[in-house]
């Protein structure tokens, strides 16, 4: 669970001023209680700060520090907390009593010195949602530490952008799990044959259209419990599997397309191709929203419009309007079990993926579902078209990678606070 410490500064109090503070005082505890319990973490409050030399002592172990400034004359109460803390912090800036002049003099000094600080301004009403933003980012960047991360098997021919898994290691405390793919076929080949055979009888009541055999569909079963059976046994939060069926001829009917569907919506984020840096944005997306999300080529770009169309061979299940989708064959080889699903239309999406050398970039854009399902037989499976918020062209033009990730809801101002601070450098299509 992360931890925040909470301060709420005011200088002296006089004799007009000292009503008021109390009174936002007992509100914040009030906040801090409701959001601590809503959204799991921990805000430990302290006791009302007016003395220009204080300093925490000893420094709080938190991971972040939430500090509230209700006046002016609070700028080396602002700098002595945050700088011997030590961690990310956010400052707010109320409107009125100069608390702003106070803010803006300590950020600088604090950016100068090397800390790392985010800010916010405006009422006291709108303050919740900003410390709700700050603190599921942190929560989220907090949780990575000491996630397992699976791959199963080797990344495809075709990626270029291969990251060392020492740098998840290096950036976010997240530990790579190599795995062997002939591992996760002999588990497959074991799982329990009933098992199989009801999960394929709940899948053909799922999809109303189902253009596989039923042969076809129990070996793409199978595969996804041989895959979960690594998930469960090594702990992992999140896999990727090579998809070696498009490769070898002998396997194409042992493709993971369906399986990672599954899993995914089972809570663990799980793609093919083994390409790390977006498995690593599906985790994020996960563990910032509870929610899954679609890994998918940028396949098409109308600057005209304003839009993009994405697509791929498979989606997870809960993403999707079932009983407008389909259970059909991979797009390349015509052979396994793929997934033609229907995205939410006038649905909000955020278009996203981490990247960069040292997985210190993050490409971002807002934007809206115009077409869940355009039915291109040219086109991987699943196909979608997404309005976007600024020009599209930008997404080529700033490209860190191939694939992109696609999550429900606008969730741009919690990434560019995560950004903050795990010091990524947050690129947002405009």
């Amino acid at each position: 669970m992360a931890r925040v410490a909470l301060y709420v500064l005011a200088a002296p109090l006089d004799y007009r001023r000292k009503a008021w503070v109390g009174s936002v005082y007992e509100g914040l505890l009030n906040l801090a209680s409701r959001l601590s319990s809503q959204l799991g973490v921990e805000v430990q409050v302290n006791p009302l700060v007016t003395s220009s030399n204080y300093r925490p002592q000893p420094p709080p172990a938190v991971d972040g520090v939430l500090v509230v400034v209700l006046s002016g004359g609070t700028d080396r109460m602002i700098y002595n907390i945050v700088s011997s803390i030590g961690r990310p912090s956010l400052i707010y800036a109320h409107p009125g009593e100069n608390s702003l002049a106070s803010v803006r003099e300590a950020v600088a000094a604090l950016r100068y010195s090397g800390f790392e600080v985010y800010t916010v301004y405006g009422s006291l009403e709108e303050l919740e949602g900003r410390v709700r933003s700050w603190l599921l980012a942190l929560k989220t960047y907090v949780s990575l530490r000491g996630s397992r991360v699976g791959l199963v098997g080797e990344p495809e021919p075709w990626l270029l952008n291969v990251r060392d898994p020492g740098v998840l290691r290096a950036r976010f405390g997240v530990d790579v799990v190599r795995l062997s793919w002939d591992d996760m076929l002999g588990r497959a080949f074991k799982a329990d044959s009933s098992m199989v055979l009801s999960k394929v009888s709940e899948l053909k009541r799922l999809f109303p259209v189902v253009e596989v055999p039923d042969g076809d569909l129990e070996k793409a079963v199978r595969v996804y419990y041989g895959l979960r059976s690594l998930v469960e046994e090594y702990k992992l939060d999140a896999v990727a599997v090579e998809a070696r069926d498009m490769l070898v001829e002998d396997l194409r009917n042992y493709g993971p397309y369906l399986a990672v569907a599954l899993l995914s919506s089972e809570g663990v984020p799980a793609e093919y191709e083994v390409d790390v840096e977006p498995l690593l944005t599906k985790l994020i997306v996960y563990r910032l929203t509870g929610k899954s999300s679609f890994m998918a080529n940028l396949t098409r770009i109308d600057e005209r419009r304003g839009t993009i169309v994405l697509s791929h061979c498979t989606v997870p299940i809960d993403m999707i309007d079932v009983s407008r989708s389909k259970l059909t064959t991979y797009f390349e080889t015509g052979r396994t079990v793929a997934i033609r699903g229907r995205l939410k239309e006038g649905e909000k999406v955020t278009v996203l993926r981490l990247g960069g050398p040292n997985l210190d970039t993050m490409l971002v854009a807002r934007g809206v579902i115009v077409d869940g399902d355009i039915g291109d037989p040219n086109l991987c499976r699943t196909q979608i078209e997404v309005r976007i918020d600024g020009n599209p062209l930008e997404l080529v033009e700033k490209s860190i990678g191939n694939h992109m990730i696609v999550a429900y809801g606008d969730i741009v101002e919690e990434l560019k606070i995560l950004s903050s601070i795990a010091k990524i450098t947050l690129i947002q299509v405009a």
